[in-house]
């Protein structure tokens, strides 16, 4: 029998607009890309650079029916290498208000 693979919260495949930092890279320079999926709980992206697992994100969100992006913290959970120093990346989303969830909630369901 294959393994069932559990979350705790509904994804949906919809590239939003998000810009990330990574926290302590020399300059924190900003990063424009889109999201794979998303859930309430984290989210996937696919990058041009390398990002290694554990480290910490500032991610501003574009949202629809949001007047601003949603501001969030994230930490990388798992990380691919896909070639050319590109990667995939898994974000667990940290000190979420409930406001903030319940909006990426609202989209998911």
């Amino acid at each position: 029998m294959g393994e069932k693979e559990q979350r705790d919260f509904g994804r949906v495949s919809v590239p939003f607009t998000i810009r990330y930092r990574i926290y302590g890279e020399l300059g924190e320079s900003w990063h424009e890309i889109a999201t794979i999926n998303i859930s309430a709980g984290g989210m996937r992206f696919r990058t041009d650079d390398l990002i290694e697992i554990g480290s910490q994100l500032e991610l501003e969100i574009a949202l629809p029916g949001s007047p601003a992006p949603l501001v969030v913290q994230g930490k990388v959970v798992w990380s691919q290498a896909l070639g050319a120093g590109a990667s995939e990346n898994g974000v667990q989303f940290m000190a979420m208000t409930p406001e903030q969830h319940e909006h990426v909630d609202s989209l998911v369901r």
